[in-house]
């Protein structure tokens, strides 16, 4: 039997069939998500359609070619919106995560983020759902028919099944804002404060749930958040392991089965009583991009020719260097964080010994390590426990064995890499399994995760 997986990305739709004895990817379909739609300055928007479009040629492809899917799993982009009419359709675009309509201005001079913060005693950021719907309500926005909100996996989850109201699990619905993480539901209190109407809000459970089945009888699990898919799908011991992820962003996570409340990290529910502490930056891999690319333009601007791409040569400069700690320190949140937008990155301990391109490259490469190295000290004074497995997903981390090097040095064990790619797909196929009793736990289901050797 072959468990299904898609990962609805920002830049790229995923899917994935993993045979569910061995836990083997079998097939891959990976498409650009060209479904952008130009907007306002500050909107960021998807065409929610398109992405079915997407989805609907992975799965026609997936199960004209398989007759033996026991399952699917749904995962991607959170804190995103869509809204849906009556009848289970969409009515809007997607407002991505990435929208930036929340840290628009009131009259007072506070961003709506800011305000939402105030009011509800929840940290609201720009592009969480909750915050782009009070922004649209308050700017009548909000399209004529719309009854219920709902992140772009559950809106595919309607698609398959054919649901006239979506039913989120409670990582996609701790995305959108206003939900108490440890009785996993919304505050509705919070919400009616804001004058928002209570029947918009989706429905949400926080255990392993089915959503329906496809019209070919399949049954589809409720969508989970990219991060915990990814988890999910990272690592096989959850409580035991520290992930960290780098791609163009970069985010660390370590699993818990209680609830903590703090606000010194994010606690994000996984389903049931398992949470995932999880710490998140804004500039990861894209760091490591922005040095090579001002290389590059170094190289062009001072010798009028067209350079390649300088990974290669960066690669080298660090392998004659070795992997030594450096003295130059690089704080790498050149794009702020979600906390603090205006944050700016920095050079710190520049001397006449160090200024040179070996170190900092090392540097850039030290801080983003040290900002997930921080965030997992935080997780550690709050309880977590001392992890004993180091795991590493992204592209950034794939392909890049310094950086492996140098968050091996910080936490003093060796990276393991799961084989797979996919991690976001394999874990919805992963929760997939568990919510349709294919696997009796979801640790079961995490014992067919293998390692690169």
């Amino acid at each position: 039997m072959k468990a299904m997986g898609i990962d609805i990305g920002t830049t790229t739709a995923c899917g994935i069939l993993l045979d569910t004895d061995s836990g083997a990817v079998v097939d891959v379909r990976t498409l650009a998500n060209d479904s952008v739609i130009e907007g306002k300055p500050f909107e960021w928007l998807q065409d929610p359609e398109r992405i079915w479009e997407l989805v609907q040629q992975m799965y026609t492809e997936f199960t004209g070619k398989y007759s033996d899917i026991g399952c699917i799993g749904l995962t991607g982009q959170m804190h995103g919106i869509l809204y849906t009419d009556s009848e289970g359709r969409s009515v809007s675009p997607l407002y991505t995560w990435q929208d930036e309509r929340g840290n628009e201005k009131m009259e007072d001079g506070k961003t709506y983020a800011e305000y939402l913060s105030e009011q509800t005693g929840y940290a609201m950021a720009t592009g969480f759902g909750i915050t782009t719907h009070y922004y649209n309500m308050k700017h009548g926005l909000v399209p004529e028919g719309a009854v219920s909100m709902c992140t772009i996996q559950d809106y595919m989850g309607m698609k398959l099944t054919g649901r006239k109201r979506p039913l989120l699990s409670s990582s996609d619905g701790a995305s959108l804002g206003c939900f108490d993480r440890e009785k996993l539901c919304f505050d509705m209190e919070a919400i009616e404060k804001l004058g928002i109407e209570p029947s918009i809000i989706p429905e949400c459970e926080g255990g392993f749930t089915l959503i329906g089945r496809t019209p070919e009888g399949i049954p589809v699990g409720a969508g989970i958040g990219d991060n915990q898919a990814s988890v999910i799908g990272s690592v096989r011991e959850l409580k035991d392991s520290v992930l960290v992820n780098v791609g163009t962003a970069n985010q660390i996570s370590v699993g818990i089965d209680k609830y903590i409340d703090t606000r010194r990290i994010d606690i994000r529910p996984l389903a049931g009583t398992q949470y995932i502490c999880a710490g998140a930056g804004l500039c990861g891999g894209r760091a490591y991009a922005a040095l090579e690319r001002f290389f590059r333009q170094v190289v062009e601007t001072m010798t009028g020719q067209k350079t390649e791409v300088l990974y290669g040569k960066m690669g080298e400069l660090l392998e004659k260097r070795g992997m030594k700690p450096g003295t130059l320190t690089v704080d790498t949140r050149f794009c702020g964080t979600r906390e603090n937008p205006q944050l700016t990155g920095s050079i710190n301990h520049l001397t006449l010994d160090n200024f040179k391109p070996e170190e900092f490259i090392y540097g850039v490469l030290g801080g983003i390590v040290e900002e997930l190295a921080t965030f997992h000290k935080v997780m550690l004074e709050l309880g977590a426990p001392k992890p004993k497995y180091l795991i590493g997903s992204g592209n950034a981390v794939r392909m890049n064995k310094y950086l492996q090097a140098v968050f091996e040095a910080e936490f003093g064990m060796k990276m393991q890499i799961p084989v797979h790619n996919e991690e976001a797909a394999y874990g919805a196929a992963l929760y997939a399994m568990t919510a349709s009793g294919i696997c009796p736990s979801l640790a079961d289901a995490q014992k067919r995760i293998s390692y690169l050797s």
